[in-house]
């Protein structure tokens, strides 16, 4: 450190003094200069060498100074409160700053006051009469309470008038050429700083920083994806997929031998090549510390406090070992990581070794098992493509595989078919990427913005992937992965079901139906998207990942009504295609919901997926959940007619389907219409005409209600329909009838006449189960 040795502690108390040796010793440590400090503390150098020799100083000096140094601040604050109490014991008054060592007009300030009040704090009109009108009350007030600077006369004015001998005075006169001297020093500082260019700050965190990087919240899984990551990347070109081993050595006993070794015998690395990945983790550039960045310091800390890397290539002679302890480090000043070599026992050993020792917990057999079943999950895809082998403890992890509907499953909807699985592959950008520090910039650009480099080159913002439908409904076992360079960032995650628009609050838009359980999923892969250090999150403010947004939903709502209702466009996104022909949770063929011809199966469709994902061959197909599923929609032949009434509301609402593509044709296929009631079904008529018509299904047994009719005439307005059928099983009143005949719009079909047209067109034999006999009927009319 520069600099002249340090004066005497002046210290009225021990406290005091440990306060000013705290002080010294950062300073040391942190290699500062005073005229360092005074830079970064904005004091002045004789305040901070007074607190550095034990005056009294107030606890935003020590607070600063501490700061500066980069030492602890909740230690610095208890050591001077040690010694603010202390010094209360001996006086009430601050240390007088002799006015031999004032060096700044605030402290030439302070030592005015306290001279005043040495004088019995003669108030600003005896002064000035004192003075005999050569000081006024105003230019003094405005002096010593700092909001001007005295002019030299005053000072030594002052000085006289307050009982100061004439020789003291030449003191005073003194310290005010020293304040006015080193103000001018300061504003030429002040000038030169503003014209000259910054440049950098070396920082040197304290070692306690590295063990805080182990408290950064990250899962078990996260941290050992970032290892497996690590060794993937580091072995590369071989052409072959690399396999990749994490062997946990565990006792039973007592854990503090275990060890997690993960590994991958590929092509390995040189000393020089580790040796700048590692350092570049903190200080390089952003495509090395993809290698081994500081996710990868955060994920060994998280697993245990030892990490030893071992590497080399076939041809190398040694194994190149870096050794990283955290317990030495934090103990030390320096933050050092060993780099050494140790000679190979099989001469074309080659690959890289992560060993992490001192574990953080356990890992017994069932936690081992835990992390094989989730590094499944995460690496899903590359497990499934071969693009990749991976083991837990000898045992092989095998990809957790997405129990969907086959992409030849299709229901109808409107005139269109939508097929249960909907594919996505599209470039939302090309620009250029900056090849130093991976910043994309507009085609065109003649460098790039963020570190004005010239390498760039092409590069397409591609997302790739698909859409689908789950064969069973879960609370949370669905929602979209998200992949970036073959592993999963965001699991089953949910994100894009809610709507925003603007300041209101996000709304959520799937699940709706009841019971209040998804199916909807997916796989989304986009490299390009920056992600956390911790690689657990996207950056979800930047356009990169708006852009994925916008073309996995769309700009506005799912819902065709709600986005009519905010003004947007339909939304014919992939998910908003899935949500308006899956989102209903009804069995049946026409929402493939399995279920067993009175209600829905989802719990043994749930049931048949876990004997899915353990691989029994009679589950690996969706032919299980879609014989349910068509069981349901044609249930088998009854002993006597099917009673209408009885039927579920979804039943009966497939049968009407079923009825109205009888009498229409399949070319006017029913679409849904969005709306609180599924049984509500918006019919289109032949392309030529284009006609839309409303249809409504209702189980009664009772007379409906005129106010039902008028419901549906205002539907049909909503939808601008032409055309308005109101199916019950029971009958309607007088009133009803003659409403519908003034619409001219609105055909009303009874139970007698729904009964009628079951036998006629489909050979189906039915009964109303009616409390009592409409008006006007016979007993036949309902048996």
């Amino acid at each position: 450190m520069a600099g002249r040795r340090e004066k005497e502690l002046v210290a009225r108390v021990p406290e005091m003094a440990e306060v000013a040796r705290w002080l010294r010793q950062s300073r040391r440590l942190a290699g500062l200069t005073y005229e360092d400090l005074v830079r970064a503390t904005g004091f002045s150098r004789g305040r901070l060498n007074r607190a550095a020799r034990g005056w009294r100083s107030t606890w935003p000096v020590v607070e600063a100074f501490t700061r500066a140094c980069g030492t602890d601040v909740d230690e610095a604050r208890q050591l001077w409160l040690n010694g603010k109490a202390a010094l209360e014991g001996v006086d009430q008054d601050p240390d007088a700053i002799p006015i031999g060592q004032v060096g700044t007009f605030e402290e030439l300030r302070e030592a005015m006051n306290r001279l005043r009040a040495l004088a019995g704090s003669p108030s600003l009109r005896e002064l000035e009469e004192r003075a005999g009108r050569r000081l006024t009350r105003s230019t003094m007030s405005n002096v010593l309470s700092g909001a001007v600077n005295p002019r030299r006369h005053l000072v030594v004015t002052f000085a006289e008038i307050v009982g100061v001998s004439r020789s003291e005075a030449a003191a005073w006169e003194t310290a005010w050429e020293r304040a006015d001297t080193n103000s001018r020093a300061a504003r030429a500082r002040a000038a030169r700083d503003l014209a000259t260019p910054a440049k950098p700050l070396m920082l040197m965190p304290a070692p306690a920083a590295l063990a805080a990087l182990a408290d950064i919240p990250l899962s078990e899984w996260a941290a050992m994806a970032e290892l497996v990551d690590a060794v993937t990347k580091g072995s590369t070109g071989t052409g072959q997929p690399p396999a990749v081993t994490v062997e946990i050595q565990h006792d039973p006993d007592s854990h503090s031998d275990d060890t997690i070794t993960v590994s991958c015998q590929h092509a390995g690395m040189d000393r020089e090549t580790i040796s700048r990945a590692f350092l570049t983790s903190w200080t390089g550039r952003m495509q090395d510390q993809d290698i081994f960045g500081l996710g990868f310091v955060v994920a060994c800390l998280q697993l245990g406090t030892h990490i030893t890397l071992r590497t080399a290539r076939a041809g190398d002679t040694a194994w190149t070992v870096l050794t990283f302890d955290l317990a030495s480090i934090t103990v030390g000043s320096p933050w050092q990581a060993l780099i050494g070599a140790e000679p190979k026992a099989v001469s074309d050993g080659q690959g890289i070794f992560i060993t992490i020792k001192a574990l953080r917990g356990s890992w017994p057999p069932e936690r081992q098992n835990r992390l094989r079943h989730q590094l499944g999950d995460i690496y899903s895809y590359l497990l499934r493509k071969q693009q990749m082998q991976l083991s837990v403890s000898d045992r092989p992890v095998a990809p957790r595989l997405p129990c969907i509907w086959g992409e030849a499953r299709v229901v109808q909807r409107s005139k269109d078919s939508i097929a249960a699985v909907q594919r996505v592959d599209t470039v939302l950008a090309t620009r250029y990427r900056c090849r130093d520090c991976q910043h994309t910039s507009p085609l065109g650009s003649p460098h790039c913005p963020q570190c004005q480099g010239t390498q760039l080159e092409l590069t397409e913002q591609r997302i790739w992937g698909w859409l689908g439908v789950q064969r069973y409904l879960h609370s949370s076992d669905y929602g979209l992965d998200f992949y970036r360079n073959g592993r999963k960032v965001l699991v089953r995650d949910k994100r894009l079901f809610f709507f925003e628009d603007g300041p209101d609050p996000s709304m959520a838009e799937y699940p709706v139906d009841s019971p209040v359980k998804g199916r909807l999923v997916g796989e989304i892969h986009c490299d390009h998207v920056p992600v956390s250090f911790t690689k657990t999150a996207f950056d979800y403010d930047s356009p990169e990942w708006r852009a994925v947004v916008h073309a996995v939903r769309g700009p506005g709502p799912l819902a065709p009504r709600h986005a009519k209702q905010l003004g947007y466009a339909p939304n014919t996104s992939p998910l908003a295609t899935l949500f308006g022909a899956f989102r209903w949770n009804h069995p049946g063929v026409r929402n493939l919901i399995p279920g067993d011809g009175k209600k829905a199966l989802h719990d043994e469709a749930a049931a048949w997926a876990e004997r899915f994902r353990n691989g029994d061959p009679a589950y690996q197909s969706d032919d299980k959940w879609y014989e349910a599923a068509l069981a349901h929609s044609t249930p088998p032949p009854a002993d006597g007619p099917i009673d209408l009434v009885s039927l579920s509301p979804g039943d009966l609402d497939d049968l009407v389907h079923r009825l109205c593509v009888k009498m229409h044709g399949s070319a006017e296929g029913p679409s849904e219409l969005i709306g609180p009631e599924p049984a509500i079904t918006v019919f289109r008529d032949r392309p030529r005409t284009g006609e839309r018509w409303v249809l409504q299904c209702q189980r009664n047994q009772h007379v409906v209600p005129v106010e039902t009719v008028h419901a549906l005439a205002g539907q049909m307005l909503d939808v601008e329909a032409s055309r308005g059928i109101l199916v019950t099983t029971s009958w309607f009143e007088a009133r009803s009838h003659a409403f519908a005949q003034r619409s001219g719009r609105i055909d009303l079909m009874d139970g007698r006449a729904l009964k009628a047209l079951l036998r006629e067109r489909l050979g189906i034999e039915a009964r109303l189960s009616l409390s009592q006999l409409p008006p006007g009927w016979n007993l036949h009319d309902i048996s």
